[in-house]
């Protein structure tokens, strides 16, 4: 490539990444606040109530995700906000040691903002509270964003039973799902 092929490139790159930004924050001012934040200041993450699963639902709809076997007490999740909205969703099932991942939804407008790895991190951390082990997850379209977190693909037949017979394993996703694992 030439020198100046290579200038305009990260000229591009920077002024999209500088144009993302500036929405972010054009939609933060133009929901009444005037303060000039950065991206993580004004997102907040926190474990999400049981009157919340509605929106919850809304939002893996919205982004094709499963969400038939979703009830009060067999998830938990982590929701992500901004302005008291929520614009991204991870959550998990507990089987004693073993945690079953799903449900990793952000907005499209707030993605590549790393709110996805930060929700991932946060779930991490509550189910070690609970002396959850390793996690397990199917995947039909996030298999490289998980591979490069740490995540490995194992067989399907491969997991534990407790995983093996949750809906989201037995009748959910389809057959042809990726299979992943990570250590806690």
């Amino acid at each position: 490539m030439i020198d100046s092929e290579k200038s305009n490139k990260s000229r591009i790159e920077e002024y999209t990444d500088l144009a993302r930004k500036s929405l972010v924050r054009t939609q933060y001012s133009c929901s009444g606040n005037s303060t000039s934040l950065e991206e993580s200041d004004f997102i907040s993450y926190r474990t999400a109530t049981v009157e919340e699963l509605p929106a919850i639902i809304q939002l893996l709809d919205e982004c094709k995700l499963p969400h038939s076997d979703i009830i009060p007490g067999k998830q938990q999740f982590i929701v992500a906000e901004i302005d008291q909205k929520i614009i991204g969703c991870a959550g998990y099932e507990a089987y004693n040691q073993n945690g079953l991942f799903r449900s990793l939804a952000v907005k499209p407008l707030y993605r590549n903002m790393m709110i996805a790895h930060t929700m991932i991190d946060k779930i991490f951390a509550l189910a070690q509270e609970q002396g959850i082990k390793e996690f397990f997850l199917l995947t039909t379209t996030a298999d490289k964003l998980f591979g490069k977190l740490g995540w490995e693909m194992i067989n399907r037949n491969d997991v534990p039973e407790n995983i093996g017979s949750t809906t989201e394993f037995s009748s959910i996703c389809p057959s042809v799902a990726i299979c992943m694992k990570h250590q806690l």
